[in-house]
C-alpha cells in the first residue's frame, strides 16, 4: 500500500489545532459539568438533547447521533442516568423492536440547573472568540467534515437560522 503525502506544514498546523479543540475543549466542559452537577460532558447531552425535544422522549438509534454517541455508548450512559432517575427507558409501543429513552422530571430539573452555565462555559471556550463571521464559517466547516462521517448526526440537529 502506498503512502499518501505527508501533510503540508499548513494542514498540519490546522490539524494539530483541530485535534487541541477536540481534546481540551471537552476536558473543560467536563470538568465545569462534574463540578456543578457530577455529570459528564456525554451525560449531559444526553440529558439535554431529551430535553429539546417534545414529550422528552427519543429513540435511542437518534439520541445516540443526536449526542455524537456510539449506540454501546449510549447504552451505558443511559443505565448511569436511569440509575440516578433522570432517565426511564421503555419498549416503543408502535414498534417493540425500538427503544425509548424519556427524561424524567428530576432529568429536566438537573438540565434547567446546569444549562444556563454550560451555555455560559461554551459562549466564554468558543464563541467569545469569534465573529458572527467566524461562526457562521464554523458551522460550515463544522457540517462538511461532520456530513461525510455522520450524516445521521447531521440530519437531526436543527435547521440552520440565519442568526
Amino acid at each position: 500500500m502506498a503512502f499518501e503525502e505527508r501533510l503540508s506544514s499548513h494542514e498540519d498546523r490546522t490539524w494539530s489545532l483541530l485535534v487541541g479543540v477536540m481534546m481540551w475543549l471537552p476536558a473543560e466542559l467536563d470538568t465545569y459539568l462534574e463540578r456543578v452537577a457530577k455529570l459528564s460532558h456525554a451525560e449531559y447531552q444526553v440529558l439535554r438533547w431529551l430535553s429539546l425535544s417534545e414529550e422528552r422522549e427519543i429513540h435511542m438509534t437518534r439520541l445516540a447521533a443526536t449526542a455524537s454517541v456510539t449506540p454501546s455508548h449510549l447504552s451505558r450512559i443511559v443505565a448511569r442516568l436511569q440509575e440516578r432517575g433522570w432517565i426511564t427507558r421503555s419498549s416503543d409501543p408502535r414498534d417493540a423492536r425500538r427503544t425509548l429513552a424519556k427524561l424524567t422530571d428530576a432529568g429536566a430539573d438537573i438540565v434547567a440547573v446546569t444549562e444556563p452555565g454550560y451555555c455560559a462555559q461554551v459562549r466564554r471556550n468558543v464563541f467569545a472568540h469569534l465573529t458572527p463571521a467566524e461562526v457562521h464559517g464554523l458551522e460550515d466547516i463544522a457540517e462538511a467534515v461532520l456530513t461525510p462521517l455522520r450524516e445521521d448526526c447531521v440530519k437531526v440537529l436543527p435547521p440552520r437560522t440565519s442568526q
